[in-house]
């Protein structure tokens, strides 16, 4: 019996040193397990936070940023832990993907909107210049002067649309459309004023009949005075005035227009200036809904042909808005010539805004468009008269 507990004493002890070598690799591959294990779950949560940073922040930003044309923000850099890991990379490519199908989205977008509203308002202004010219006929035909103002304010909501119409072409690249001579600066804003719906609220000061604009640069003057009276009247009390008033600097001359409205908050008037500043490009998918073209269309103009815009508040705490005009867009008007008014096709009305500066000058913006009034020049310029010595307006 004693033999036997021995050898099964002897026989354990065997066991259990050959098996100690088994049991402390096991314990190694247990712990080695249990670290990877650890690592994964660790990498899987560090994984799990890059997507949620990307979705969440990194992806809004980029398409805010595309949306805007604005410069796409870097993506934040990646944990320690996935640092120079394929899944860092693979984030990498995936948001430079994303940049540029949206990049490419929002042009096509953009350029279709764009070829969409060219259209359109190439259509608009040969439809209403056609309706114009009707008007323009009509007028010379009629001495009644009942028709003869119920034909005046035809004439002057054919205007609305043909600005509207310009506005649109400008914001879509295009160019206003009308050629003109040098004009005097009065009549440029006078012819601003003729184009907006209210004309009757503004009153001009300070005539500068001496100074004229040149030729280039009337039309896109025009429509970038009218854009500017258009909101000075549309965000003020309807019984209130508009100012407009000219003074002289050493390198040229400013139009300023005065409003007594709600003015512009701070985010507003940043927005507004960057608008007018005509720097960047303008894209017609970001203007609102309903879009404004109004600042973005002076802006461009005022890039294109080279007079400034910028808008502070008014001394009445609504909006002044200065239109500065270089020497280089100034000239001398033409002597050989009549003075004939850029917004009218017809004889303006008798109340049809008229003021009076400090000379007892009369200040009347008509209530029609340019299209009568640059025949009216061209013949005046030709020298053909009627019997009583009038300039002969000629298509």
């Amino acid at each position: 019996m004693t033999d036997i507990t021995t050898v099964a004493s002897l026989f354990g002890s065997g066991l259990a040193v050959a098996l100690t070598p088994v049991a402390v690799r096991q314990a190694r591959l247990i712990r080695g397990l249990r670290t990877q294990l650890s690592e994964a779950r660790s990498g899987s949560r560090a994984r799990d936070a890059e997507l949620a940073r990307l979705a969440g922040v990194s992806l809004p930003a980029t398409v805010q940023a595309v949306s805007d044309r604005q410069p796409v923000p870097d993506l934040p850099p990646v944990s320690a832990e996935l640092a120079g890991t394929p899944f860092a990379r693979h984030l990498g490519d995936l948001q430079e993907q994303v940049v540029g199908a949206l990049t490419d989205a929002e042009g096509r977008t953009a350029q279709m909107t764009q070829a969409t509203l060219l259209s359109v308002a190439r259509t608009l202004q040969a439809l209403a210049n056609k309706q114009q010219m009707a008007v323009t006929d009509m007028l010379r035909k009629h001495d009644s002067p009942e028709v003869l103002g119920d034909l005046q304010v035809v004439d002057h909501a054919t205007a609305q649309i043909l600005r509207r119409a310009q506005a649109i072409t400008v914001v879509c690249g295009s160019y206003p459309g009308r050629q003109h001579n040098a004009t005097p600066l009065s009549d440029v804003v006078r012819g601003a004023v003729s184009r907006i719906l209210d004309f009757r609220r503004v009153r001009i000061f300070h005539d500068e009949g001496d100074r004229a604009v040149v030729g280039r640069a009337v039309e896109g003057l025009v429509l970038a005075l009218a854009e500017l009276l258009e909101n000075a009247t549309r965000y003020s009390h309807p019984d209130t005035q508009v100012l407009v008033q000219f003074e002289r600097a050493h390198n040229g001359l400013s139009v300023i227009v005065d409003d007594k409205g709600v003015g512009l908050q701070p985010g507003e008037r940043e927005r507004a200036q960057r608008l007018l500043s005509g720097q960047g490009a303008v894209s017609v998918t970001r203007l609102g809904d309903p879009p404004k073209f109004g600042f973005a269309v002076i802006g461009m103009l005022s890039s294109r042909y080279g007079f400034e815009v910028s808008v502070t508040k008014s001394p009445y705490s609504g909006v002044r808005a200065v239109a500065f005009l270089p020497s280089s867009l100034l000239t001398d008007p033409s002597p050989d010539r009549p003075v004939a008014s850029l917004g009218s096709s017809g004889s303006p009305p008798a109340d049809a805004g008229a003021s009076s500066d400090a000379d007892g000058k009369a200040a009347v913006p008509s209530a029609g468009t340019a299209a009568g009034a640059a025949a009216g020049d061209a013949a005046g310029a030709a020298g053909a008269t009627t019997a009583g010595g009038l300039p002969k307006r000629r298509r």
